[in-house]
């Protein structure tokens, strides 16, 4: 049998040390398929849930917390495929974790919005776990030392930010070091582990103030408040903003230092809460398994409109079909005292339009 020469022995290291790159990645997201499963023991721990070597010890020293993990892989797959349910990269392929598919590793913005919309999905799940007492490792936030500044008290119980922050970077970073505990300095990890910072900015620049009113008859003569979360919908669009705006960068030296620069010559350097990408984007019109495209034929389209769900856009030129379906749903509901409400049953007509 012939020994394999050295550029066969050379091609199988780089595809391998690919697959290691990418074999971390977001793959903790594929916990959102254990959702029923009790944590109780740590045997739901392990590489098959998507945990890498790191996760899998913060997983079985903060059994209490995974199932609030397991919310937030839920949140951020649902809020993703919601924020980009009208475009042609509608966010599909997260259902595939812990497999990744091309999309989600080679460096794109949709690959940087997936790594932003994880870690702040996190961050926040956890800071709002710690208020209402789902561990004993934390509580409520810190209430601020300031003096009020308006008719109001500081009180309450907030939601817990600098846990959250501490869990989620402890959690989601894990994913970018070796065995040996360094930190991969690769074009890739670099990348992912500032878009991981900024889903934590998002969250944390989002704090806002929450309050309750006490008093006679429902009057306000005394107003508690405290800092809490906005709902995580708000995060979401904030992300897309971010995802609309990302930088594309390139890695270079600087001072025996690898750094990520922006490509523009116009600007040296981008905020902590902008998203990067190093990698442009397909079309994301027909389908390409080179780079994680699935094509846009079959999905549903606005035939009016000018929005990026309109069937122009959408269907890339191809044209599309106008069909009806008929939706069966109740309707005219009334409350009969006492104590349940009696609906009718309505069909309708839907006029729906699908791109060939």
């Amino acid at each position: 049998m012939r020994p394999p020469n050295l550029c066969t022995v050379l091609r199988v290291l780089l595809v391998l040390l690919l697959c290691a790159e990418r074999c971390v990645a977001v793959k903790w997201l594929a916990l959102y398929r254990i959702k029923q499963r009790p944590w109780e023991t740590t045997r739901n721990c392990t590489r098959s849930s998507g945990l890498a070597a790191r996760q899998m010890k913060l997983c079985r020293d903060n059994l209490d917390l995974m199932s609030t993990v397991v919310h937030s892989a839920m949140v951020s797959m649902e809020t993703c495929q919601q924020q980009f349910a009208d475009r042609r990269w509608n966010c599909s392929s997260i259902l595939r974790v812990p497999s990744l598919p091309m999309d989600l590793v080679r460096g794109t913005r949709e690959q940087a919005y997936v790594y932003g919309i994880s870690s702040s999905a996190l961050v926040h799940s956890i800071s709002r776990a710690c208020s209402i007492g789902v561990t004993t490792k934390c509580s409520c936030g810190v209430l601020p030392n300031t003096t009020p500044t308006g008719n109001f008290k500081w009180g309450g119980c907030g939601d817990d930010l600098h846990f959250g922050l501490l869990f989620g970077e402890a959690f989601t970073d894990a994913t970018l070091r070796n065995k040996k505990g360094k930190v991969k300095t690769s074009k890739k990890a670099m990348m992912n582990r500032h878009n991981f910072r900024v889903g934590r900015k998002v969250v944390a620049d989002s704090l806002t103030q929450a309050c309750k009113c006490h008093g006679v008859s429902g009057s306000c003569s005394i107003k508690t408040c405290w800092r809490a979360l906005p709902s995580f919908d708000s995060i979401g669009a904030l992300l897309k903003d971010r995802y609309a705006l990302a930088v594309e960068v390139r890695r270079k030296r600087r001072k025996k230092m690898k750094v990520l620069i922006p490509i523009h010559k116009g600007r040296a350097s981008f905020r902590d809460d902008e998203l990067v990408y190093y990698e442009k984007s397909p079309d994301y019109c027909s389908p390409d398994s080179k780079t994680g495209s699935v094509g846009t034929r079959g999905r549903l389209c606005e035939s009016s409109g000018w929005g990026p769900g309109n069937c122009d856009s959408m269907c890339c030129g191809r044209g599309y079909n106008n069909f009806t379906m008929e939706v069966t749903e109740r309707c005219e509901c009334k409350y009969i005292w006492c104590c349940y409400v009696k609906c009718k049953v309505c069909t309708k007509l839907l006029k729906l339009s699908q791109c060939r």
